[in-house]
């Protein structure tokens, strides 16, 4: 059973390739530039001698590889929200479905925005983990005065004195590097080595 959460919902009518009633009205010439944009053999419709044989061959050829009917859309991730509280994720993501008429026919699309929730995964937790880290240091490294950290060892300092992992130290020597070089300030070579070793 569907438990997904509808949002929104709307139907459409997308445009289709043309259908074998188009095909067969089409002159000589516009069916064949149509076959040929299809990438079907200029040499293979050619060696057919017979014309009404040759226009019946790009016919089926078109309604093969490019049926009356719109393409498959796959879904697509709107937003993704983590609670750690309910360990769930909600994810939203928008769908195109295509409905056929009773003949088989194409009728019309139903484009649905749509929410489930899944169990969050370890891997989710360390995602969310990562993210409001880097906020955190960048939040930091906007309330400083550039002035006081525009030399490297102030930059190596900033980020060393904190007690955390080498890997958070890196962190903040770049997000720190990345907002002296938007501010028009000298950027400096700060190895692993150097950070390792503070």
């Amino acid at each position: 059973m569907n438990s997904n959460k509808i949002i929104k919902k709307e139907d459409v009518i997308l445009d289709t390739p043309p259908d074998r009633e188009t095909l067969i009205k089409m002159d000589y010439d516009s069916l064949k530039t149509h076959t040929l944009k299809l990438n079907v053999s200029r040499e293979t419709i050619d060696n057919i001698k017979d014309v009404d044989k040759e226009k019946i061959f790009m016919v089926n050829e078109c309604l093969r590889l490019q049926p009356p009917f719109p393409r498959l859309v796959n879904p697509v991730i709107i937003s993704v929200k983590h609670d750690l509280e309910t360990m769930k994720k909600e994810i939203t993501g928008k769908y195109v479905k295509h409905i056929r008429r009773k003949d088989e026919k194409y009728s019309h699309s139903e484009i649905t925005t749509e929410s489930y929730f899944v169990r969050l995964q370890q891997k989710d937790i360390d995602c969310e983990n990562k993210k409001k880290l880097l906020k955190n240091i960048d939040d930091e490294v906007s309330n400083l005065n550039l002035e006081d950290y525009k030399e490297k060892e102030a930059i190596i300092k900033f980020s060393c004195n904190n007690g955390k992992s080498s890997g958070e130290k890196k962190r903040r020597a770049t997000s720190l590097q990345k907002r002296l070089l938007s501010e028009g300030y000298q950027r400096h070579r700060i190895t692993n080595h150097e950070i390792s070793v503070y």
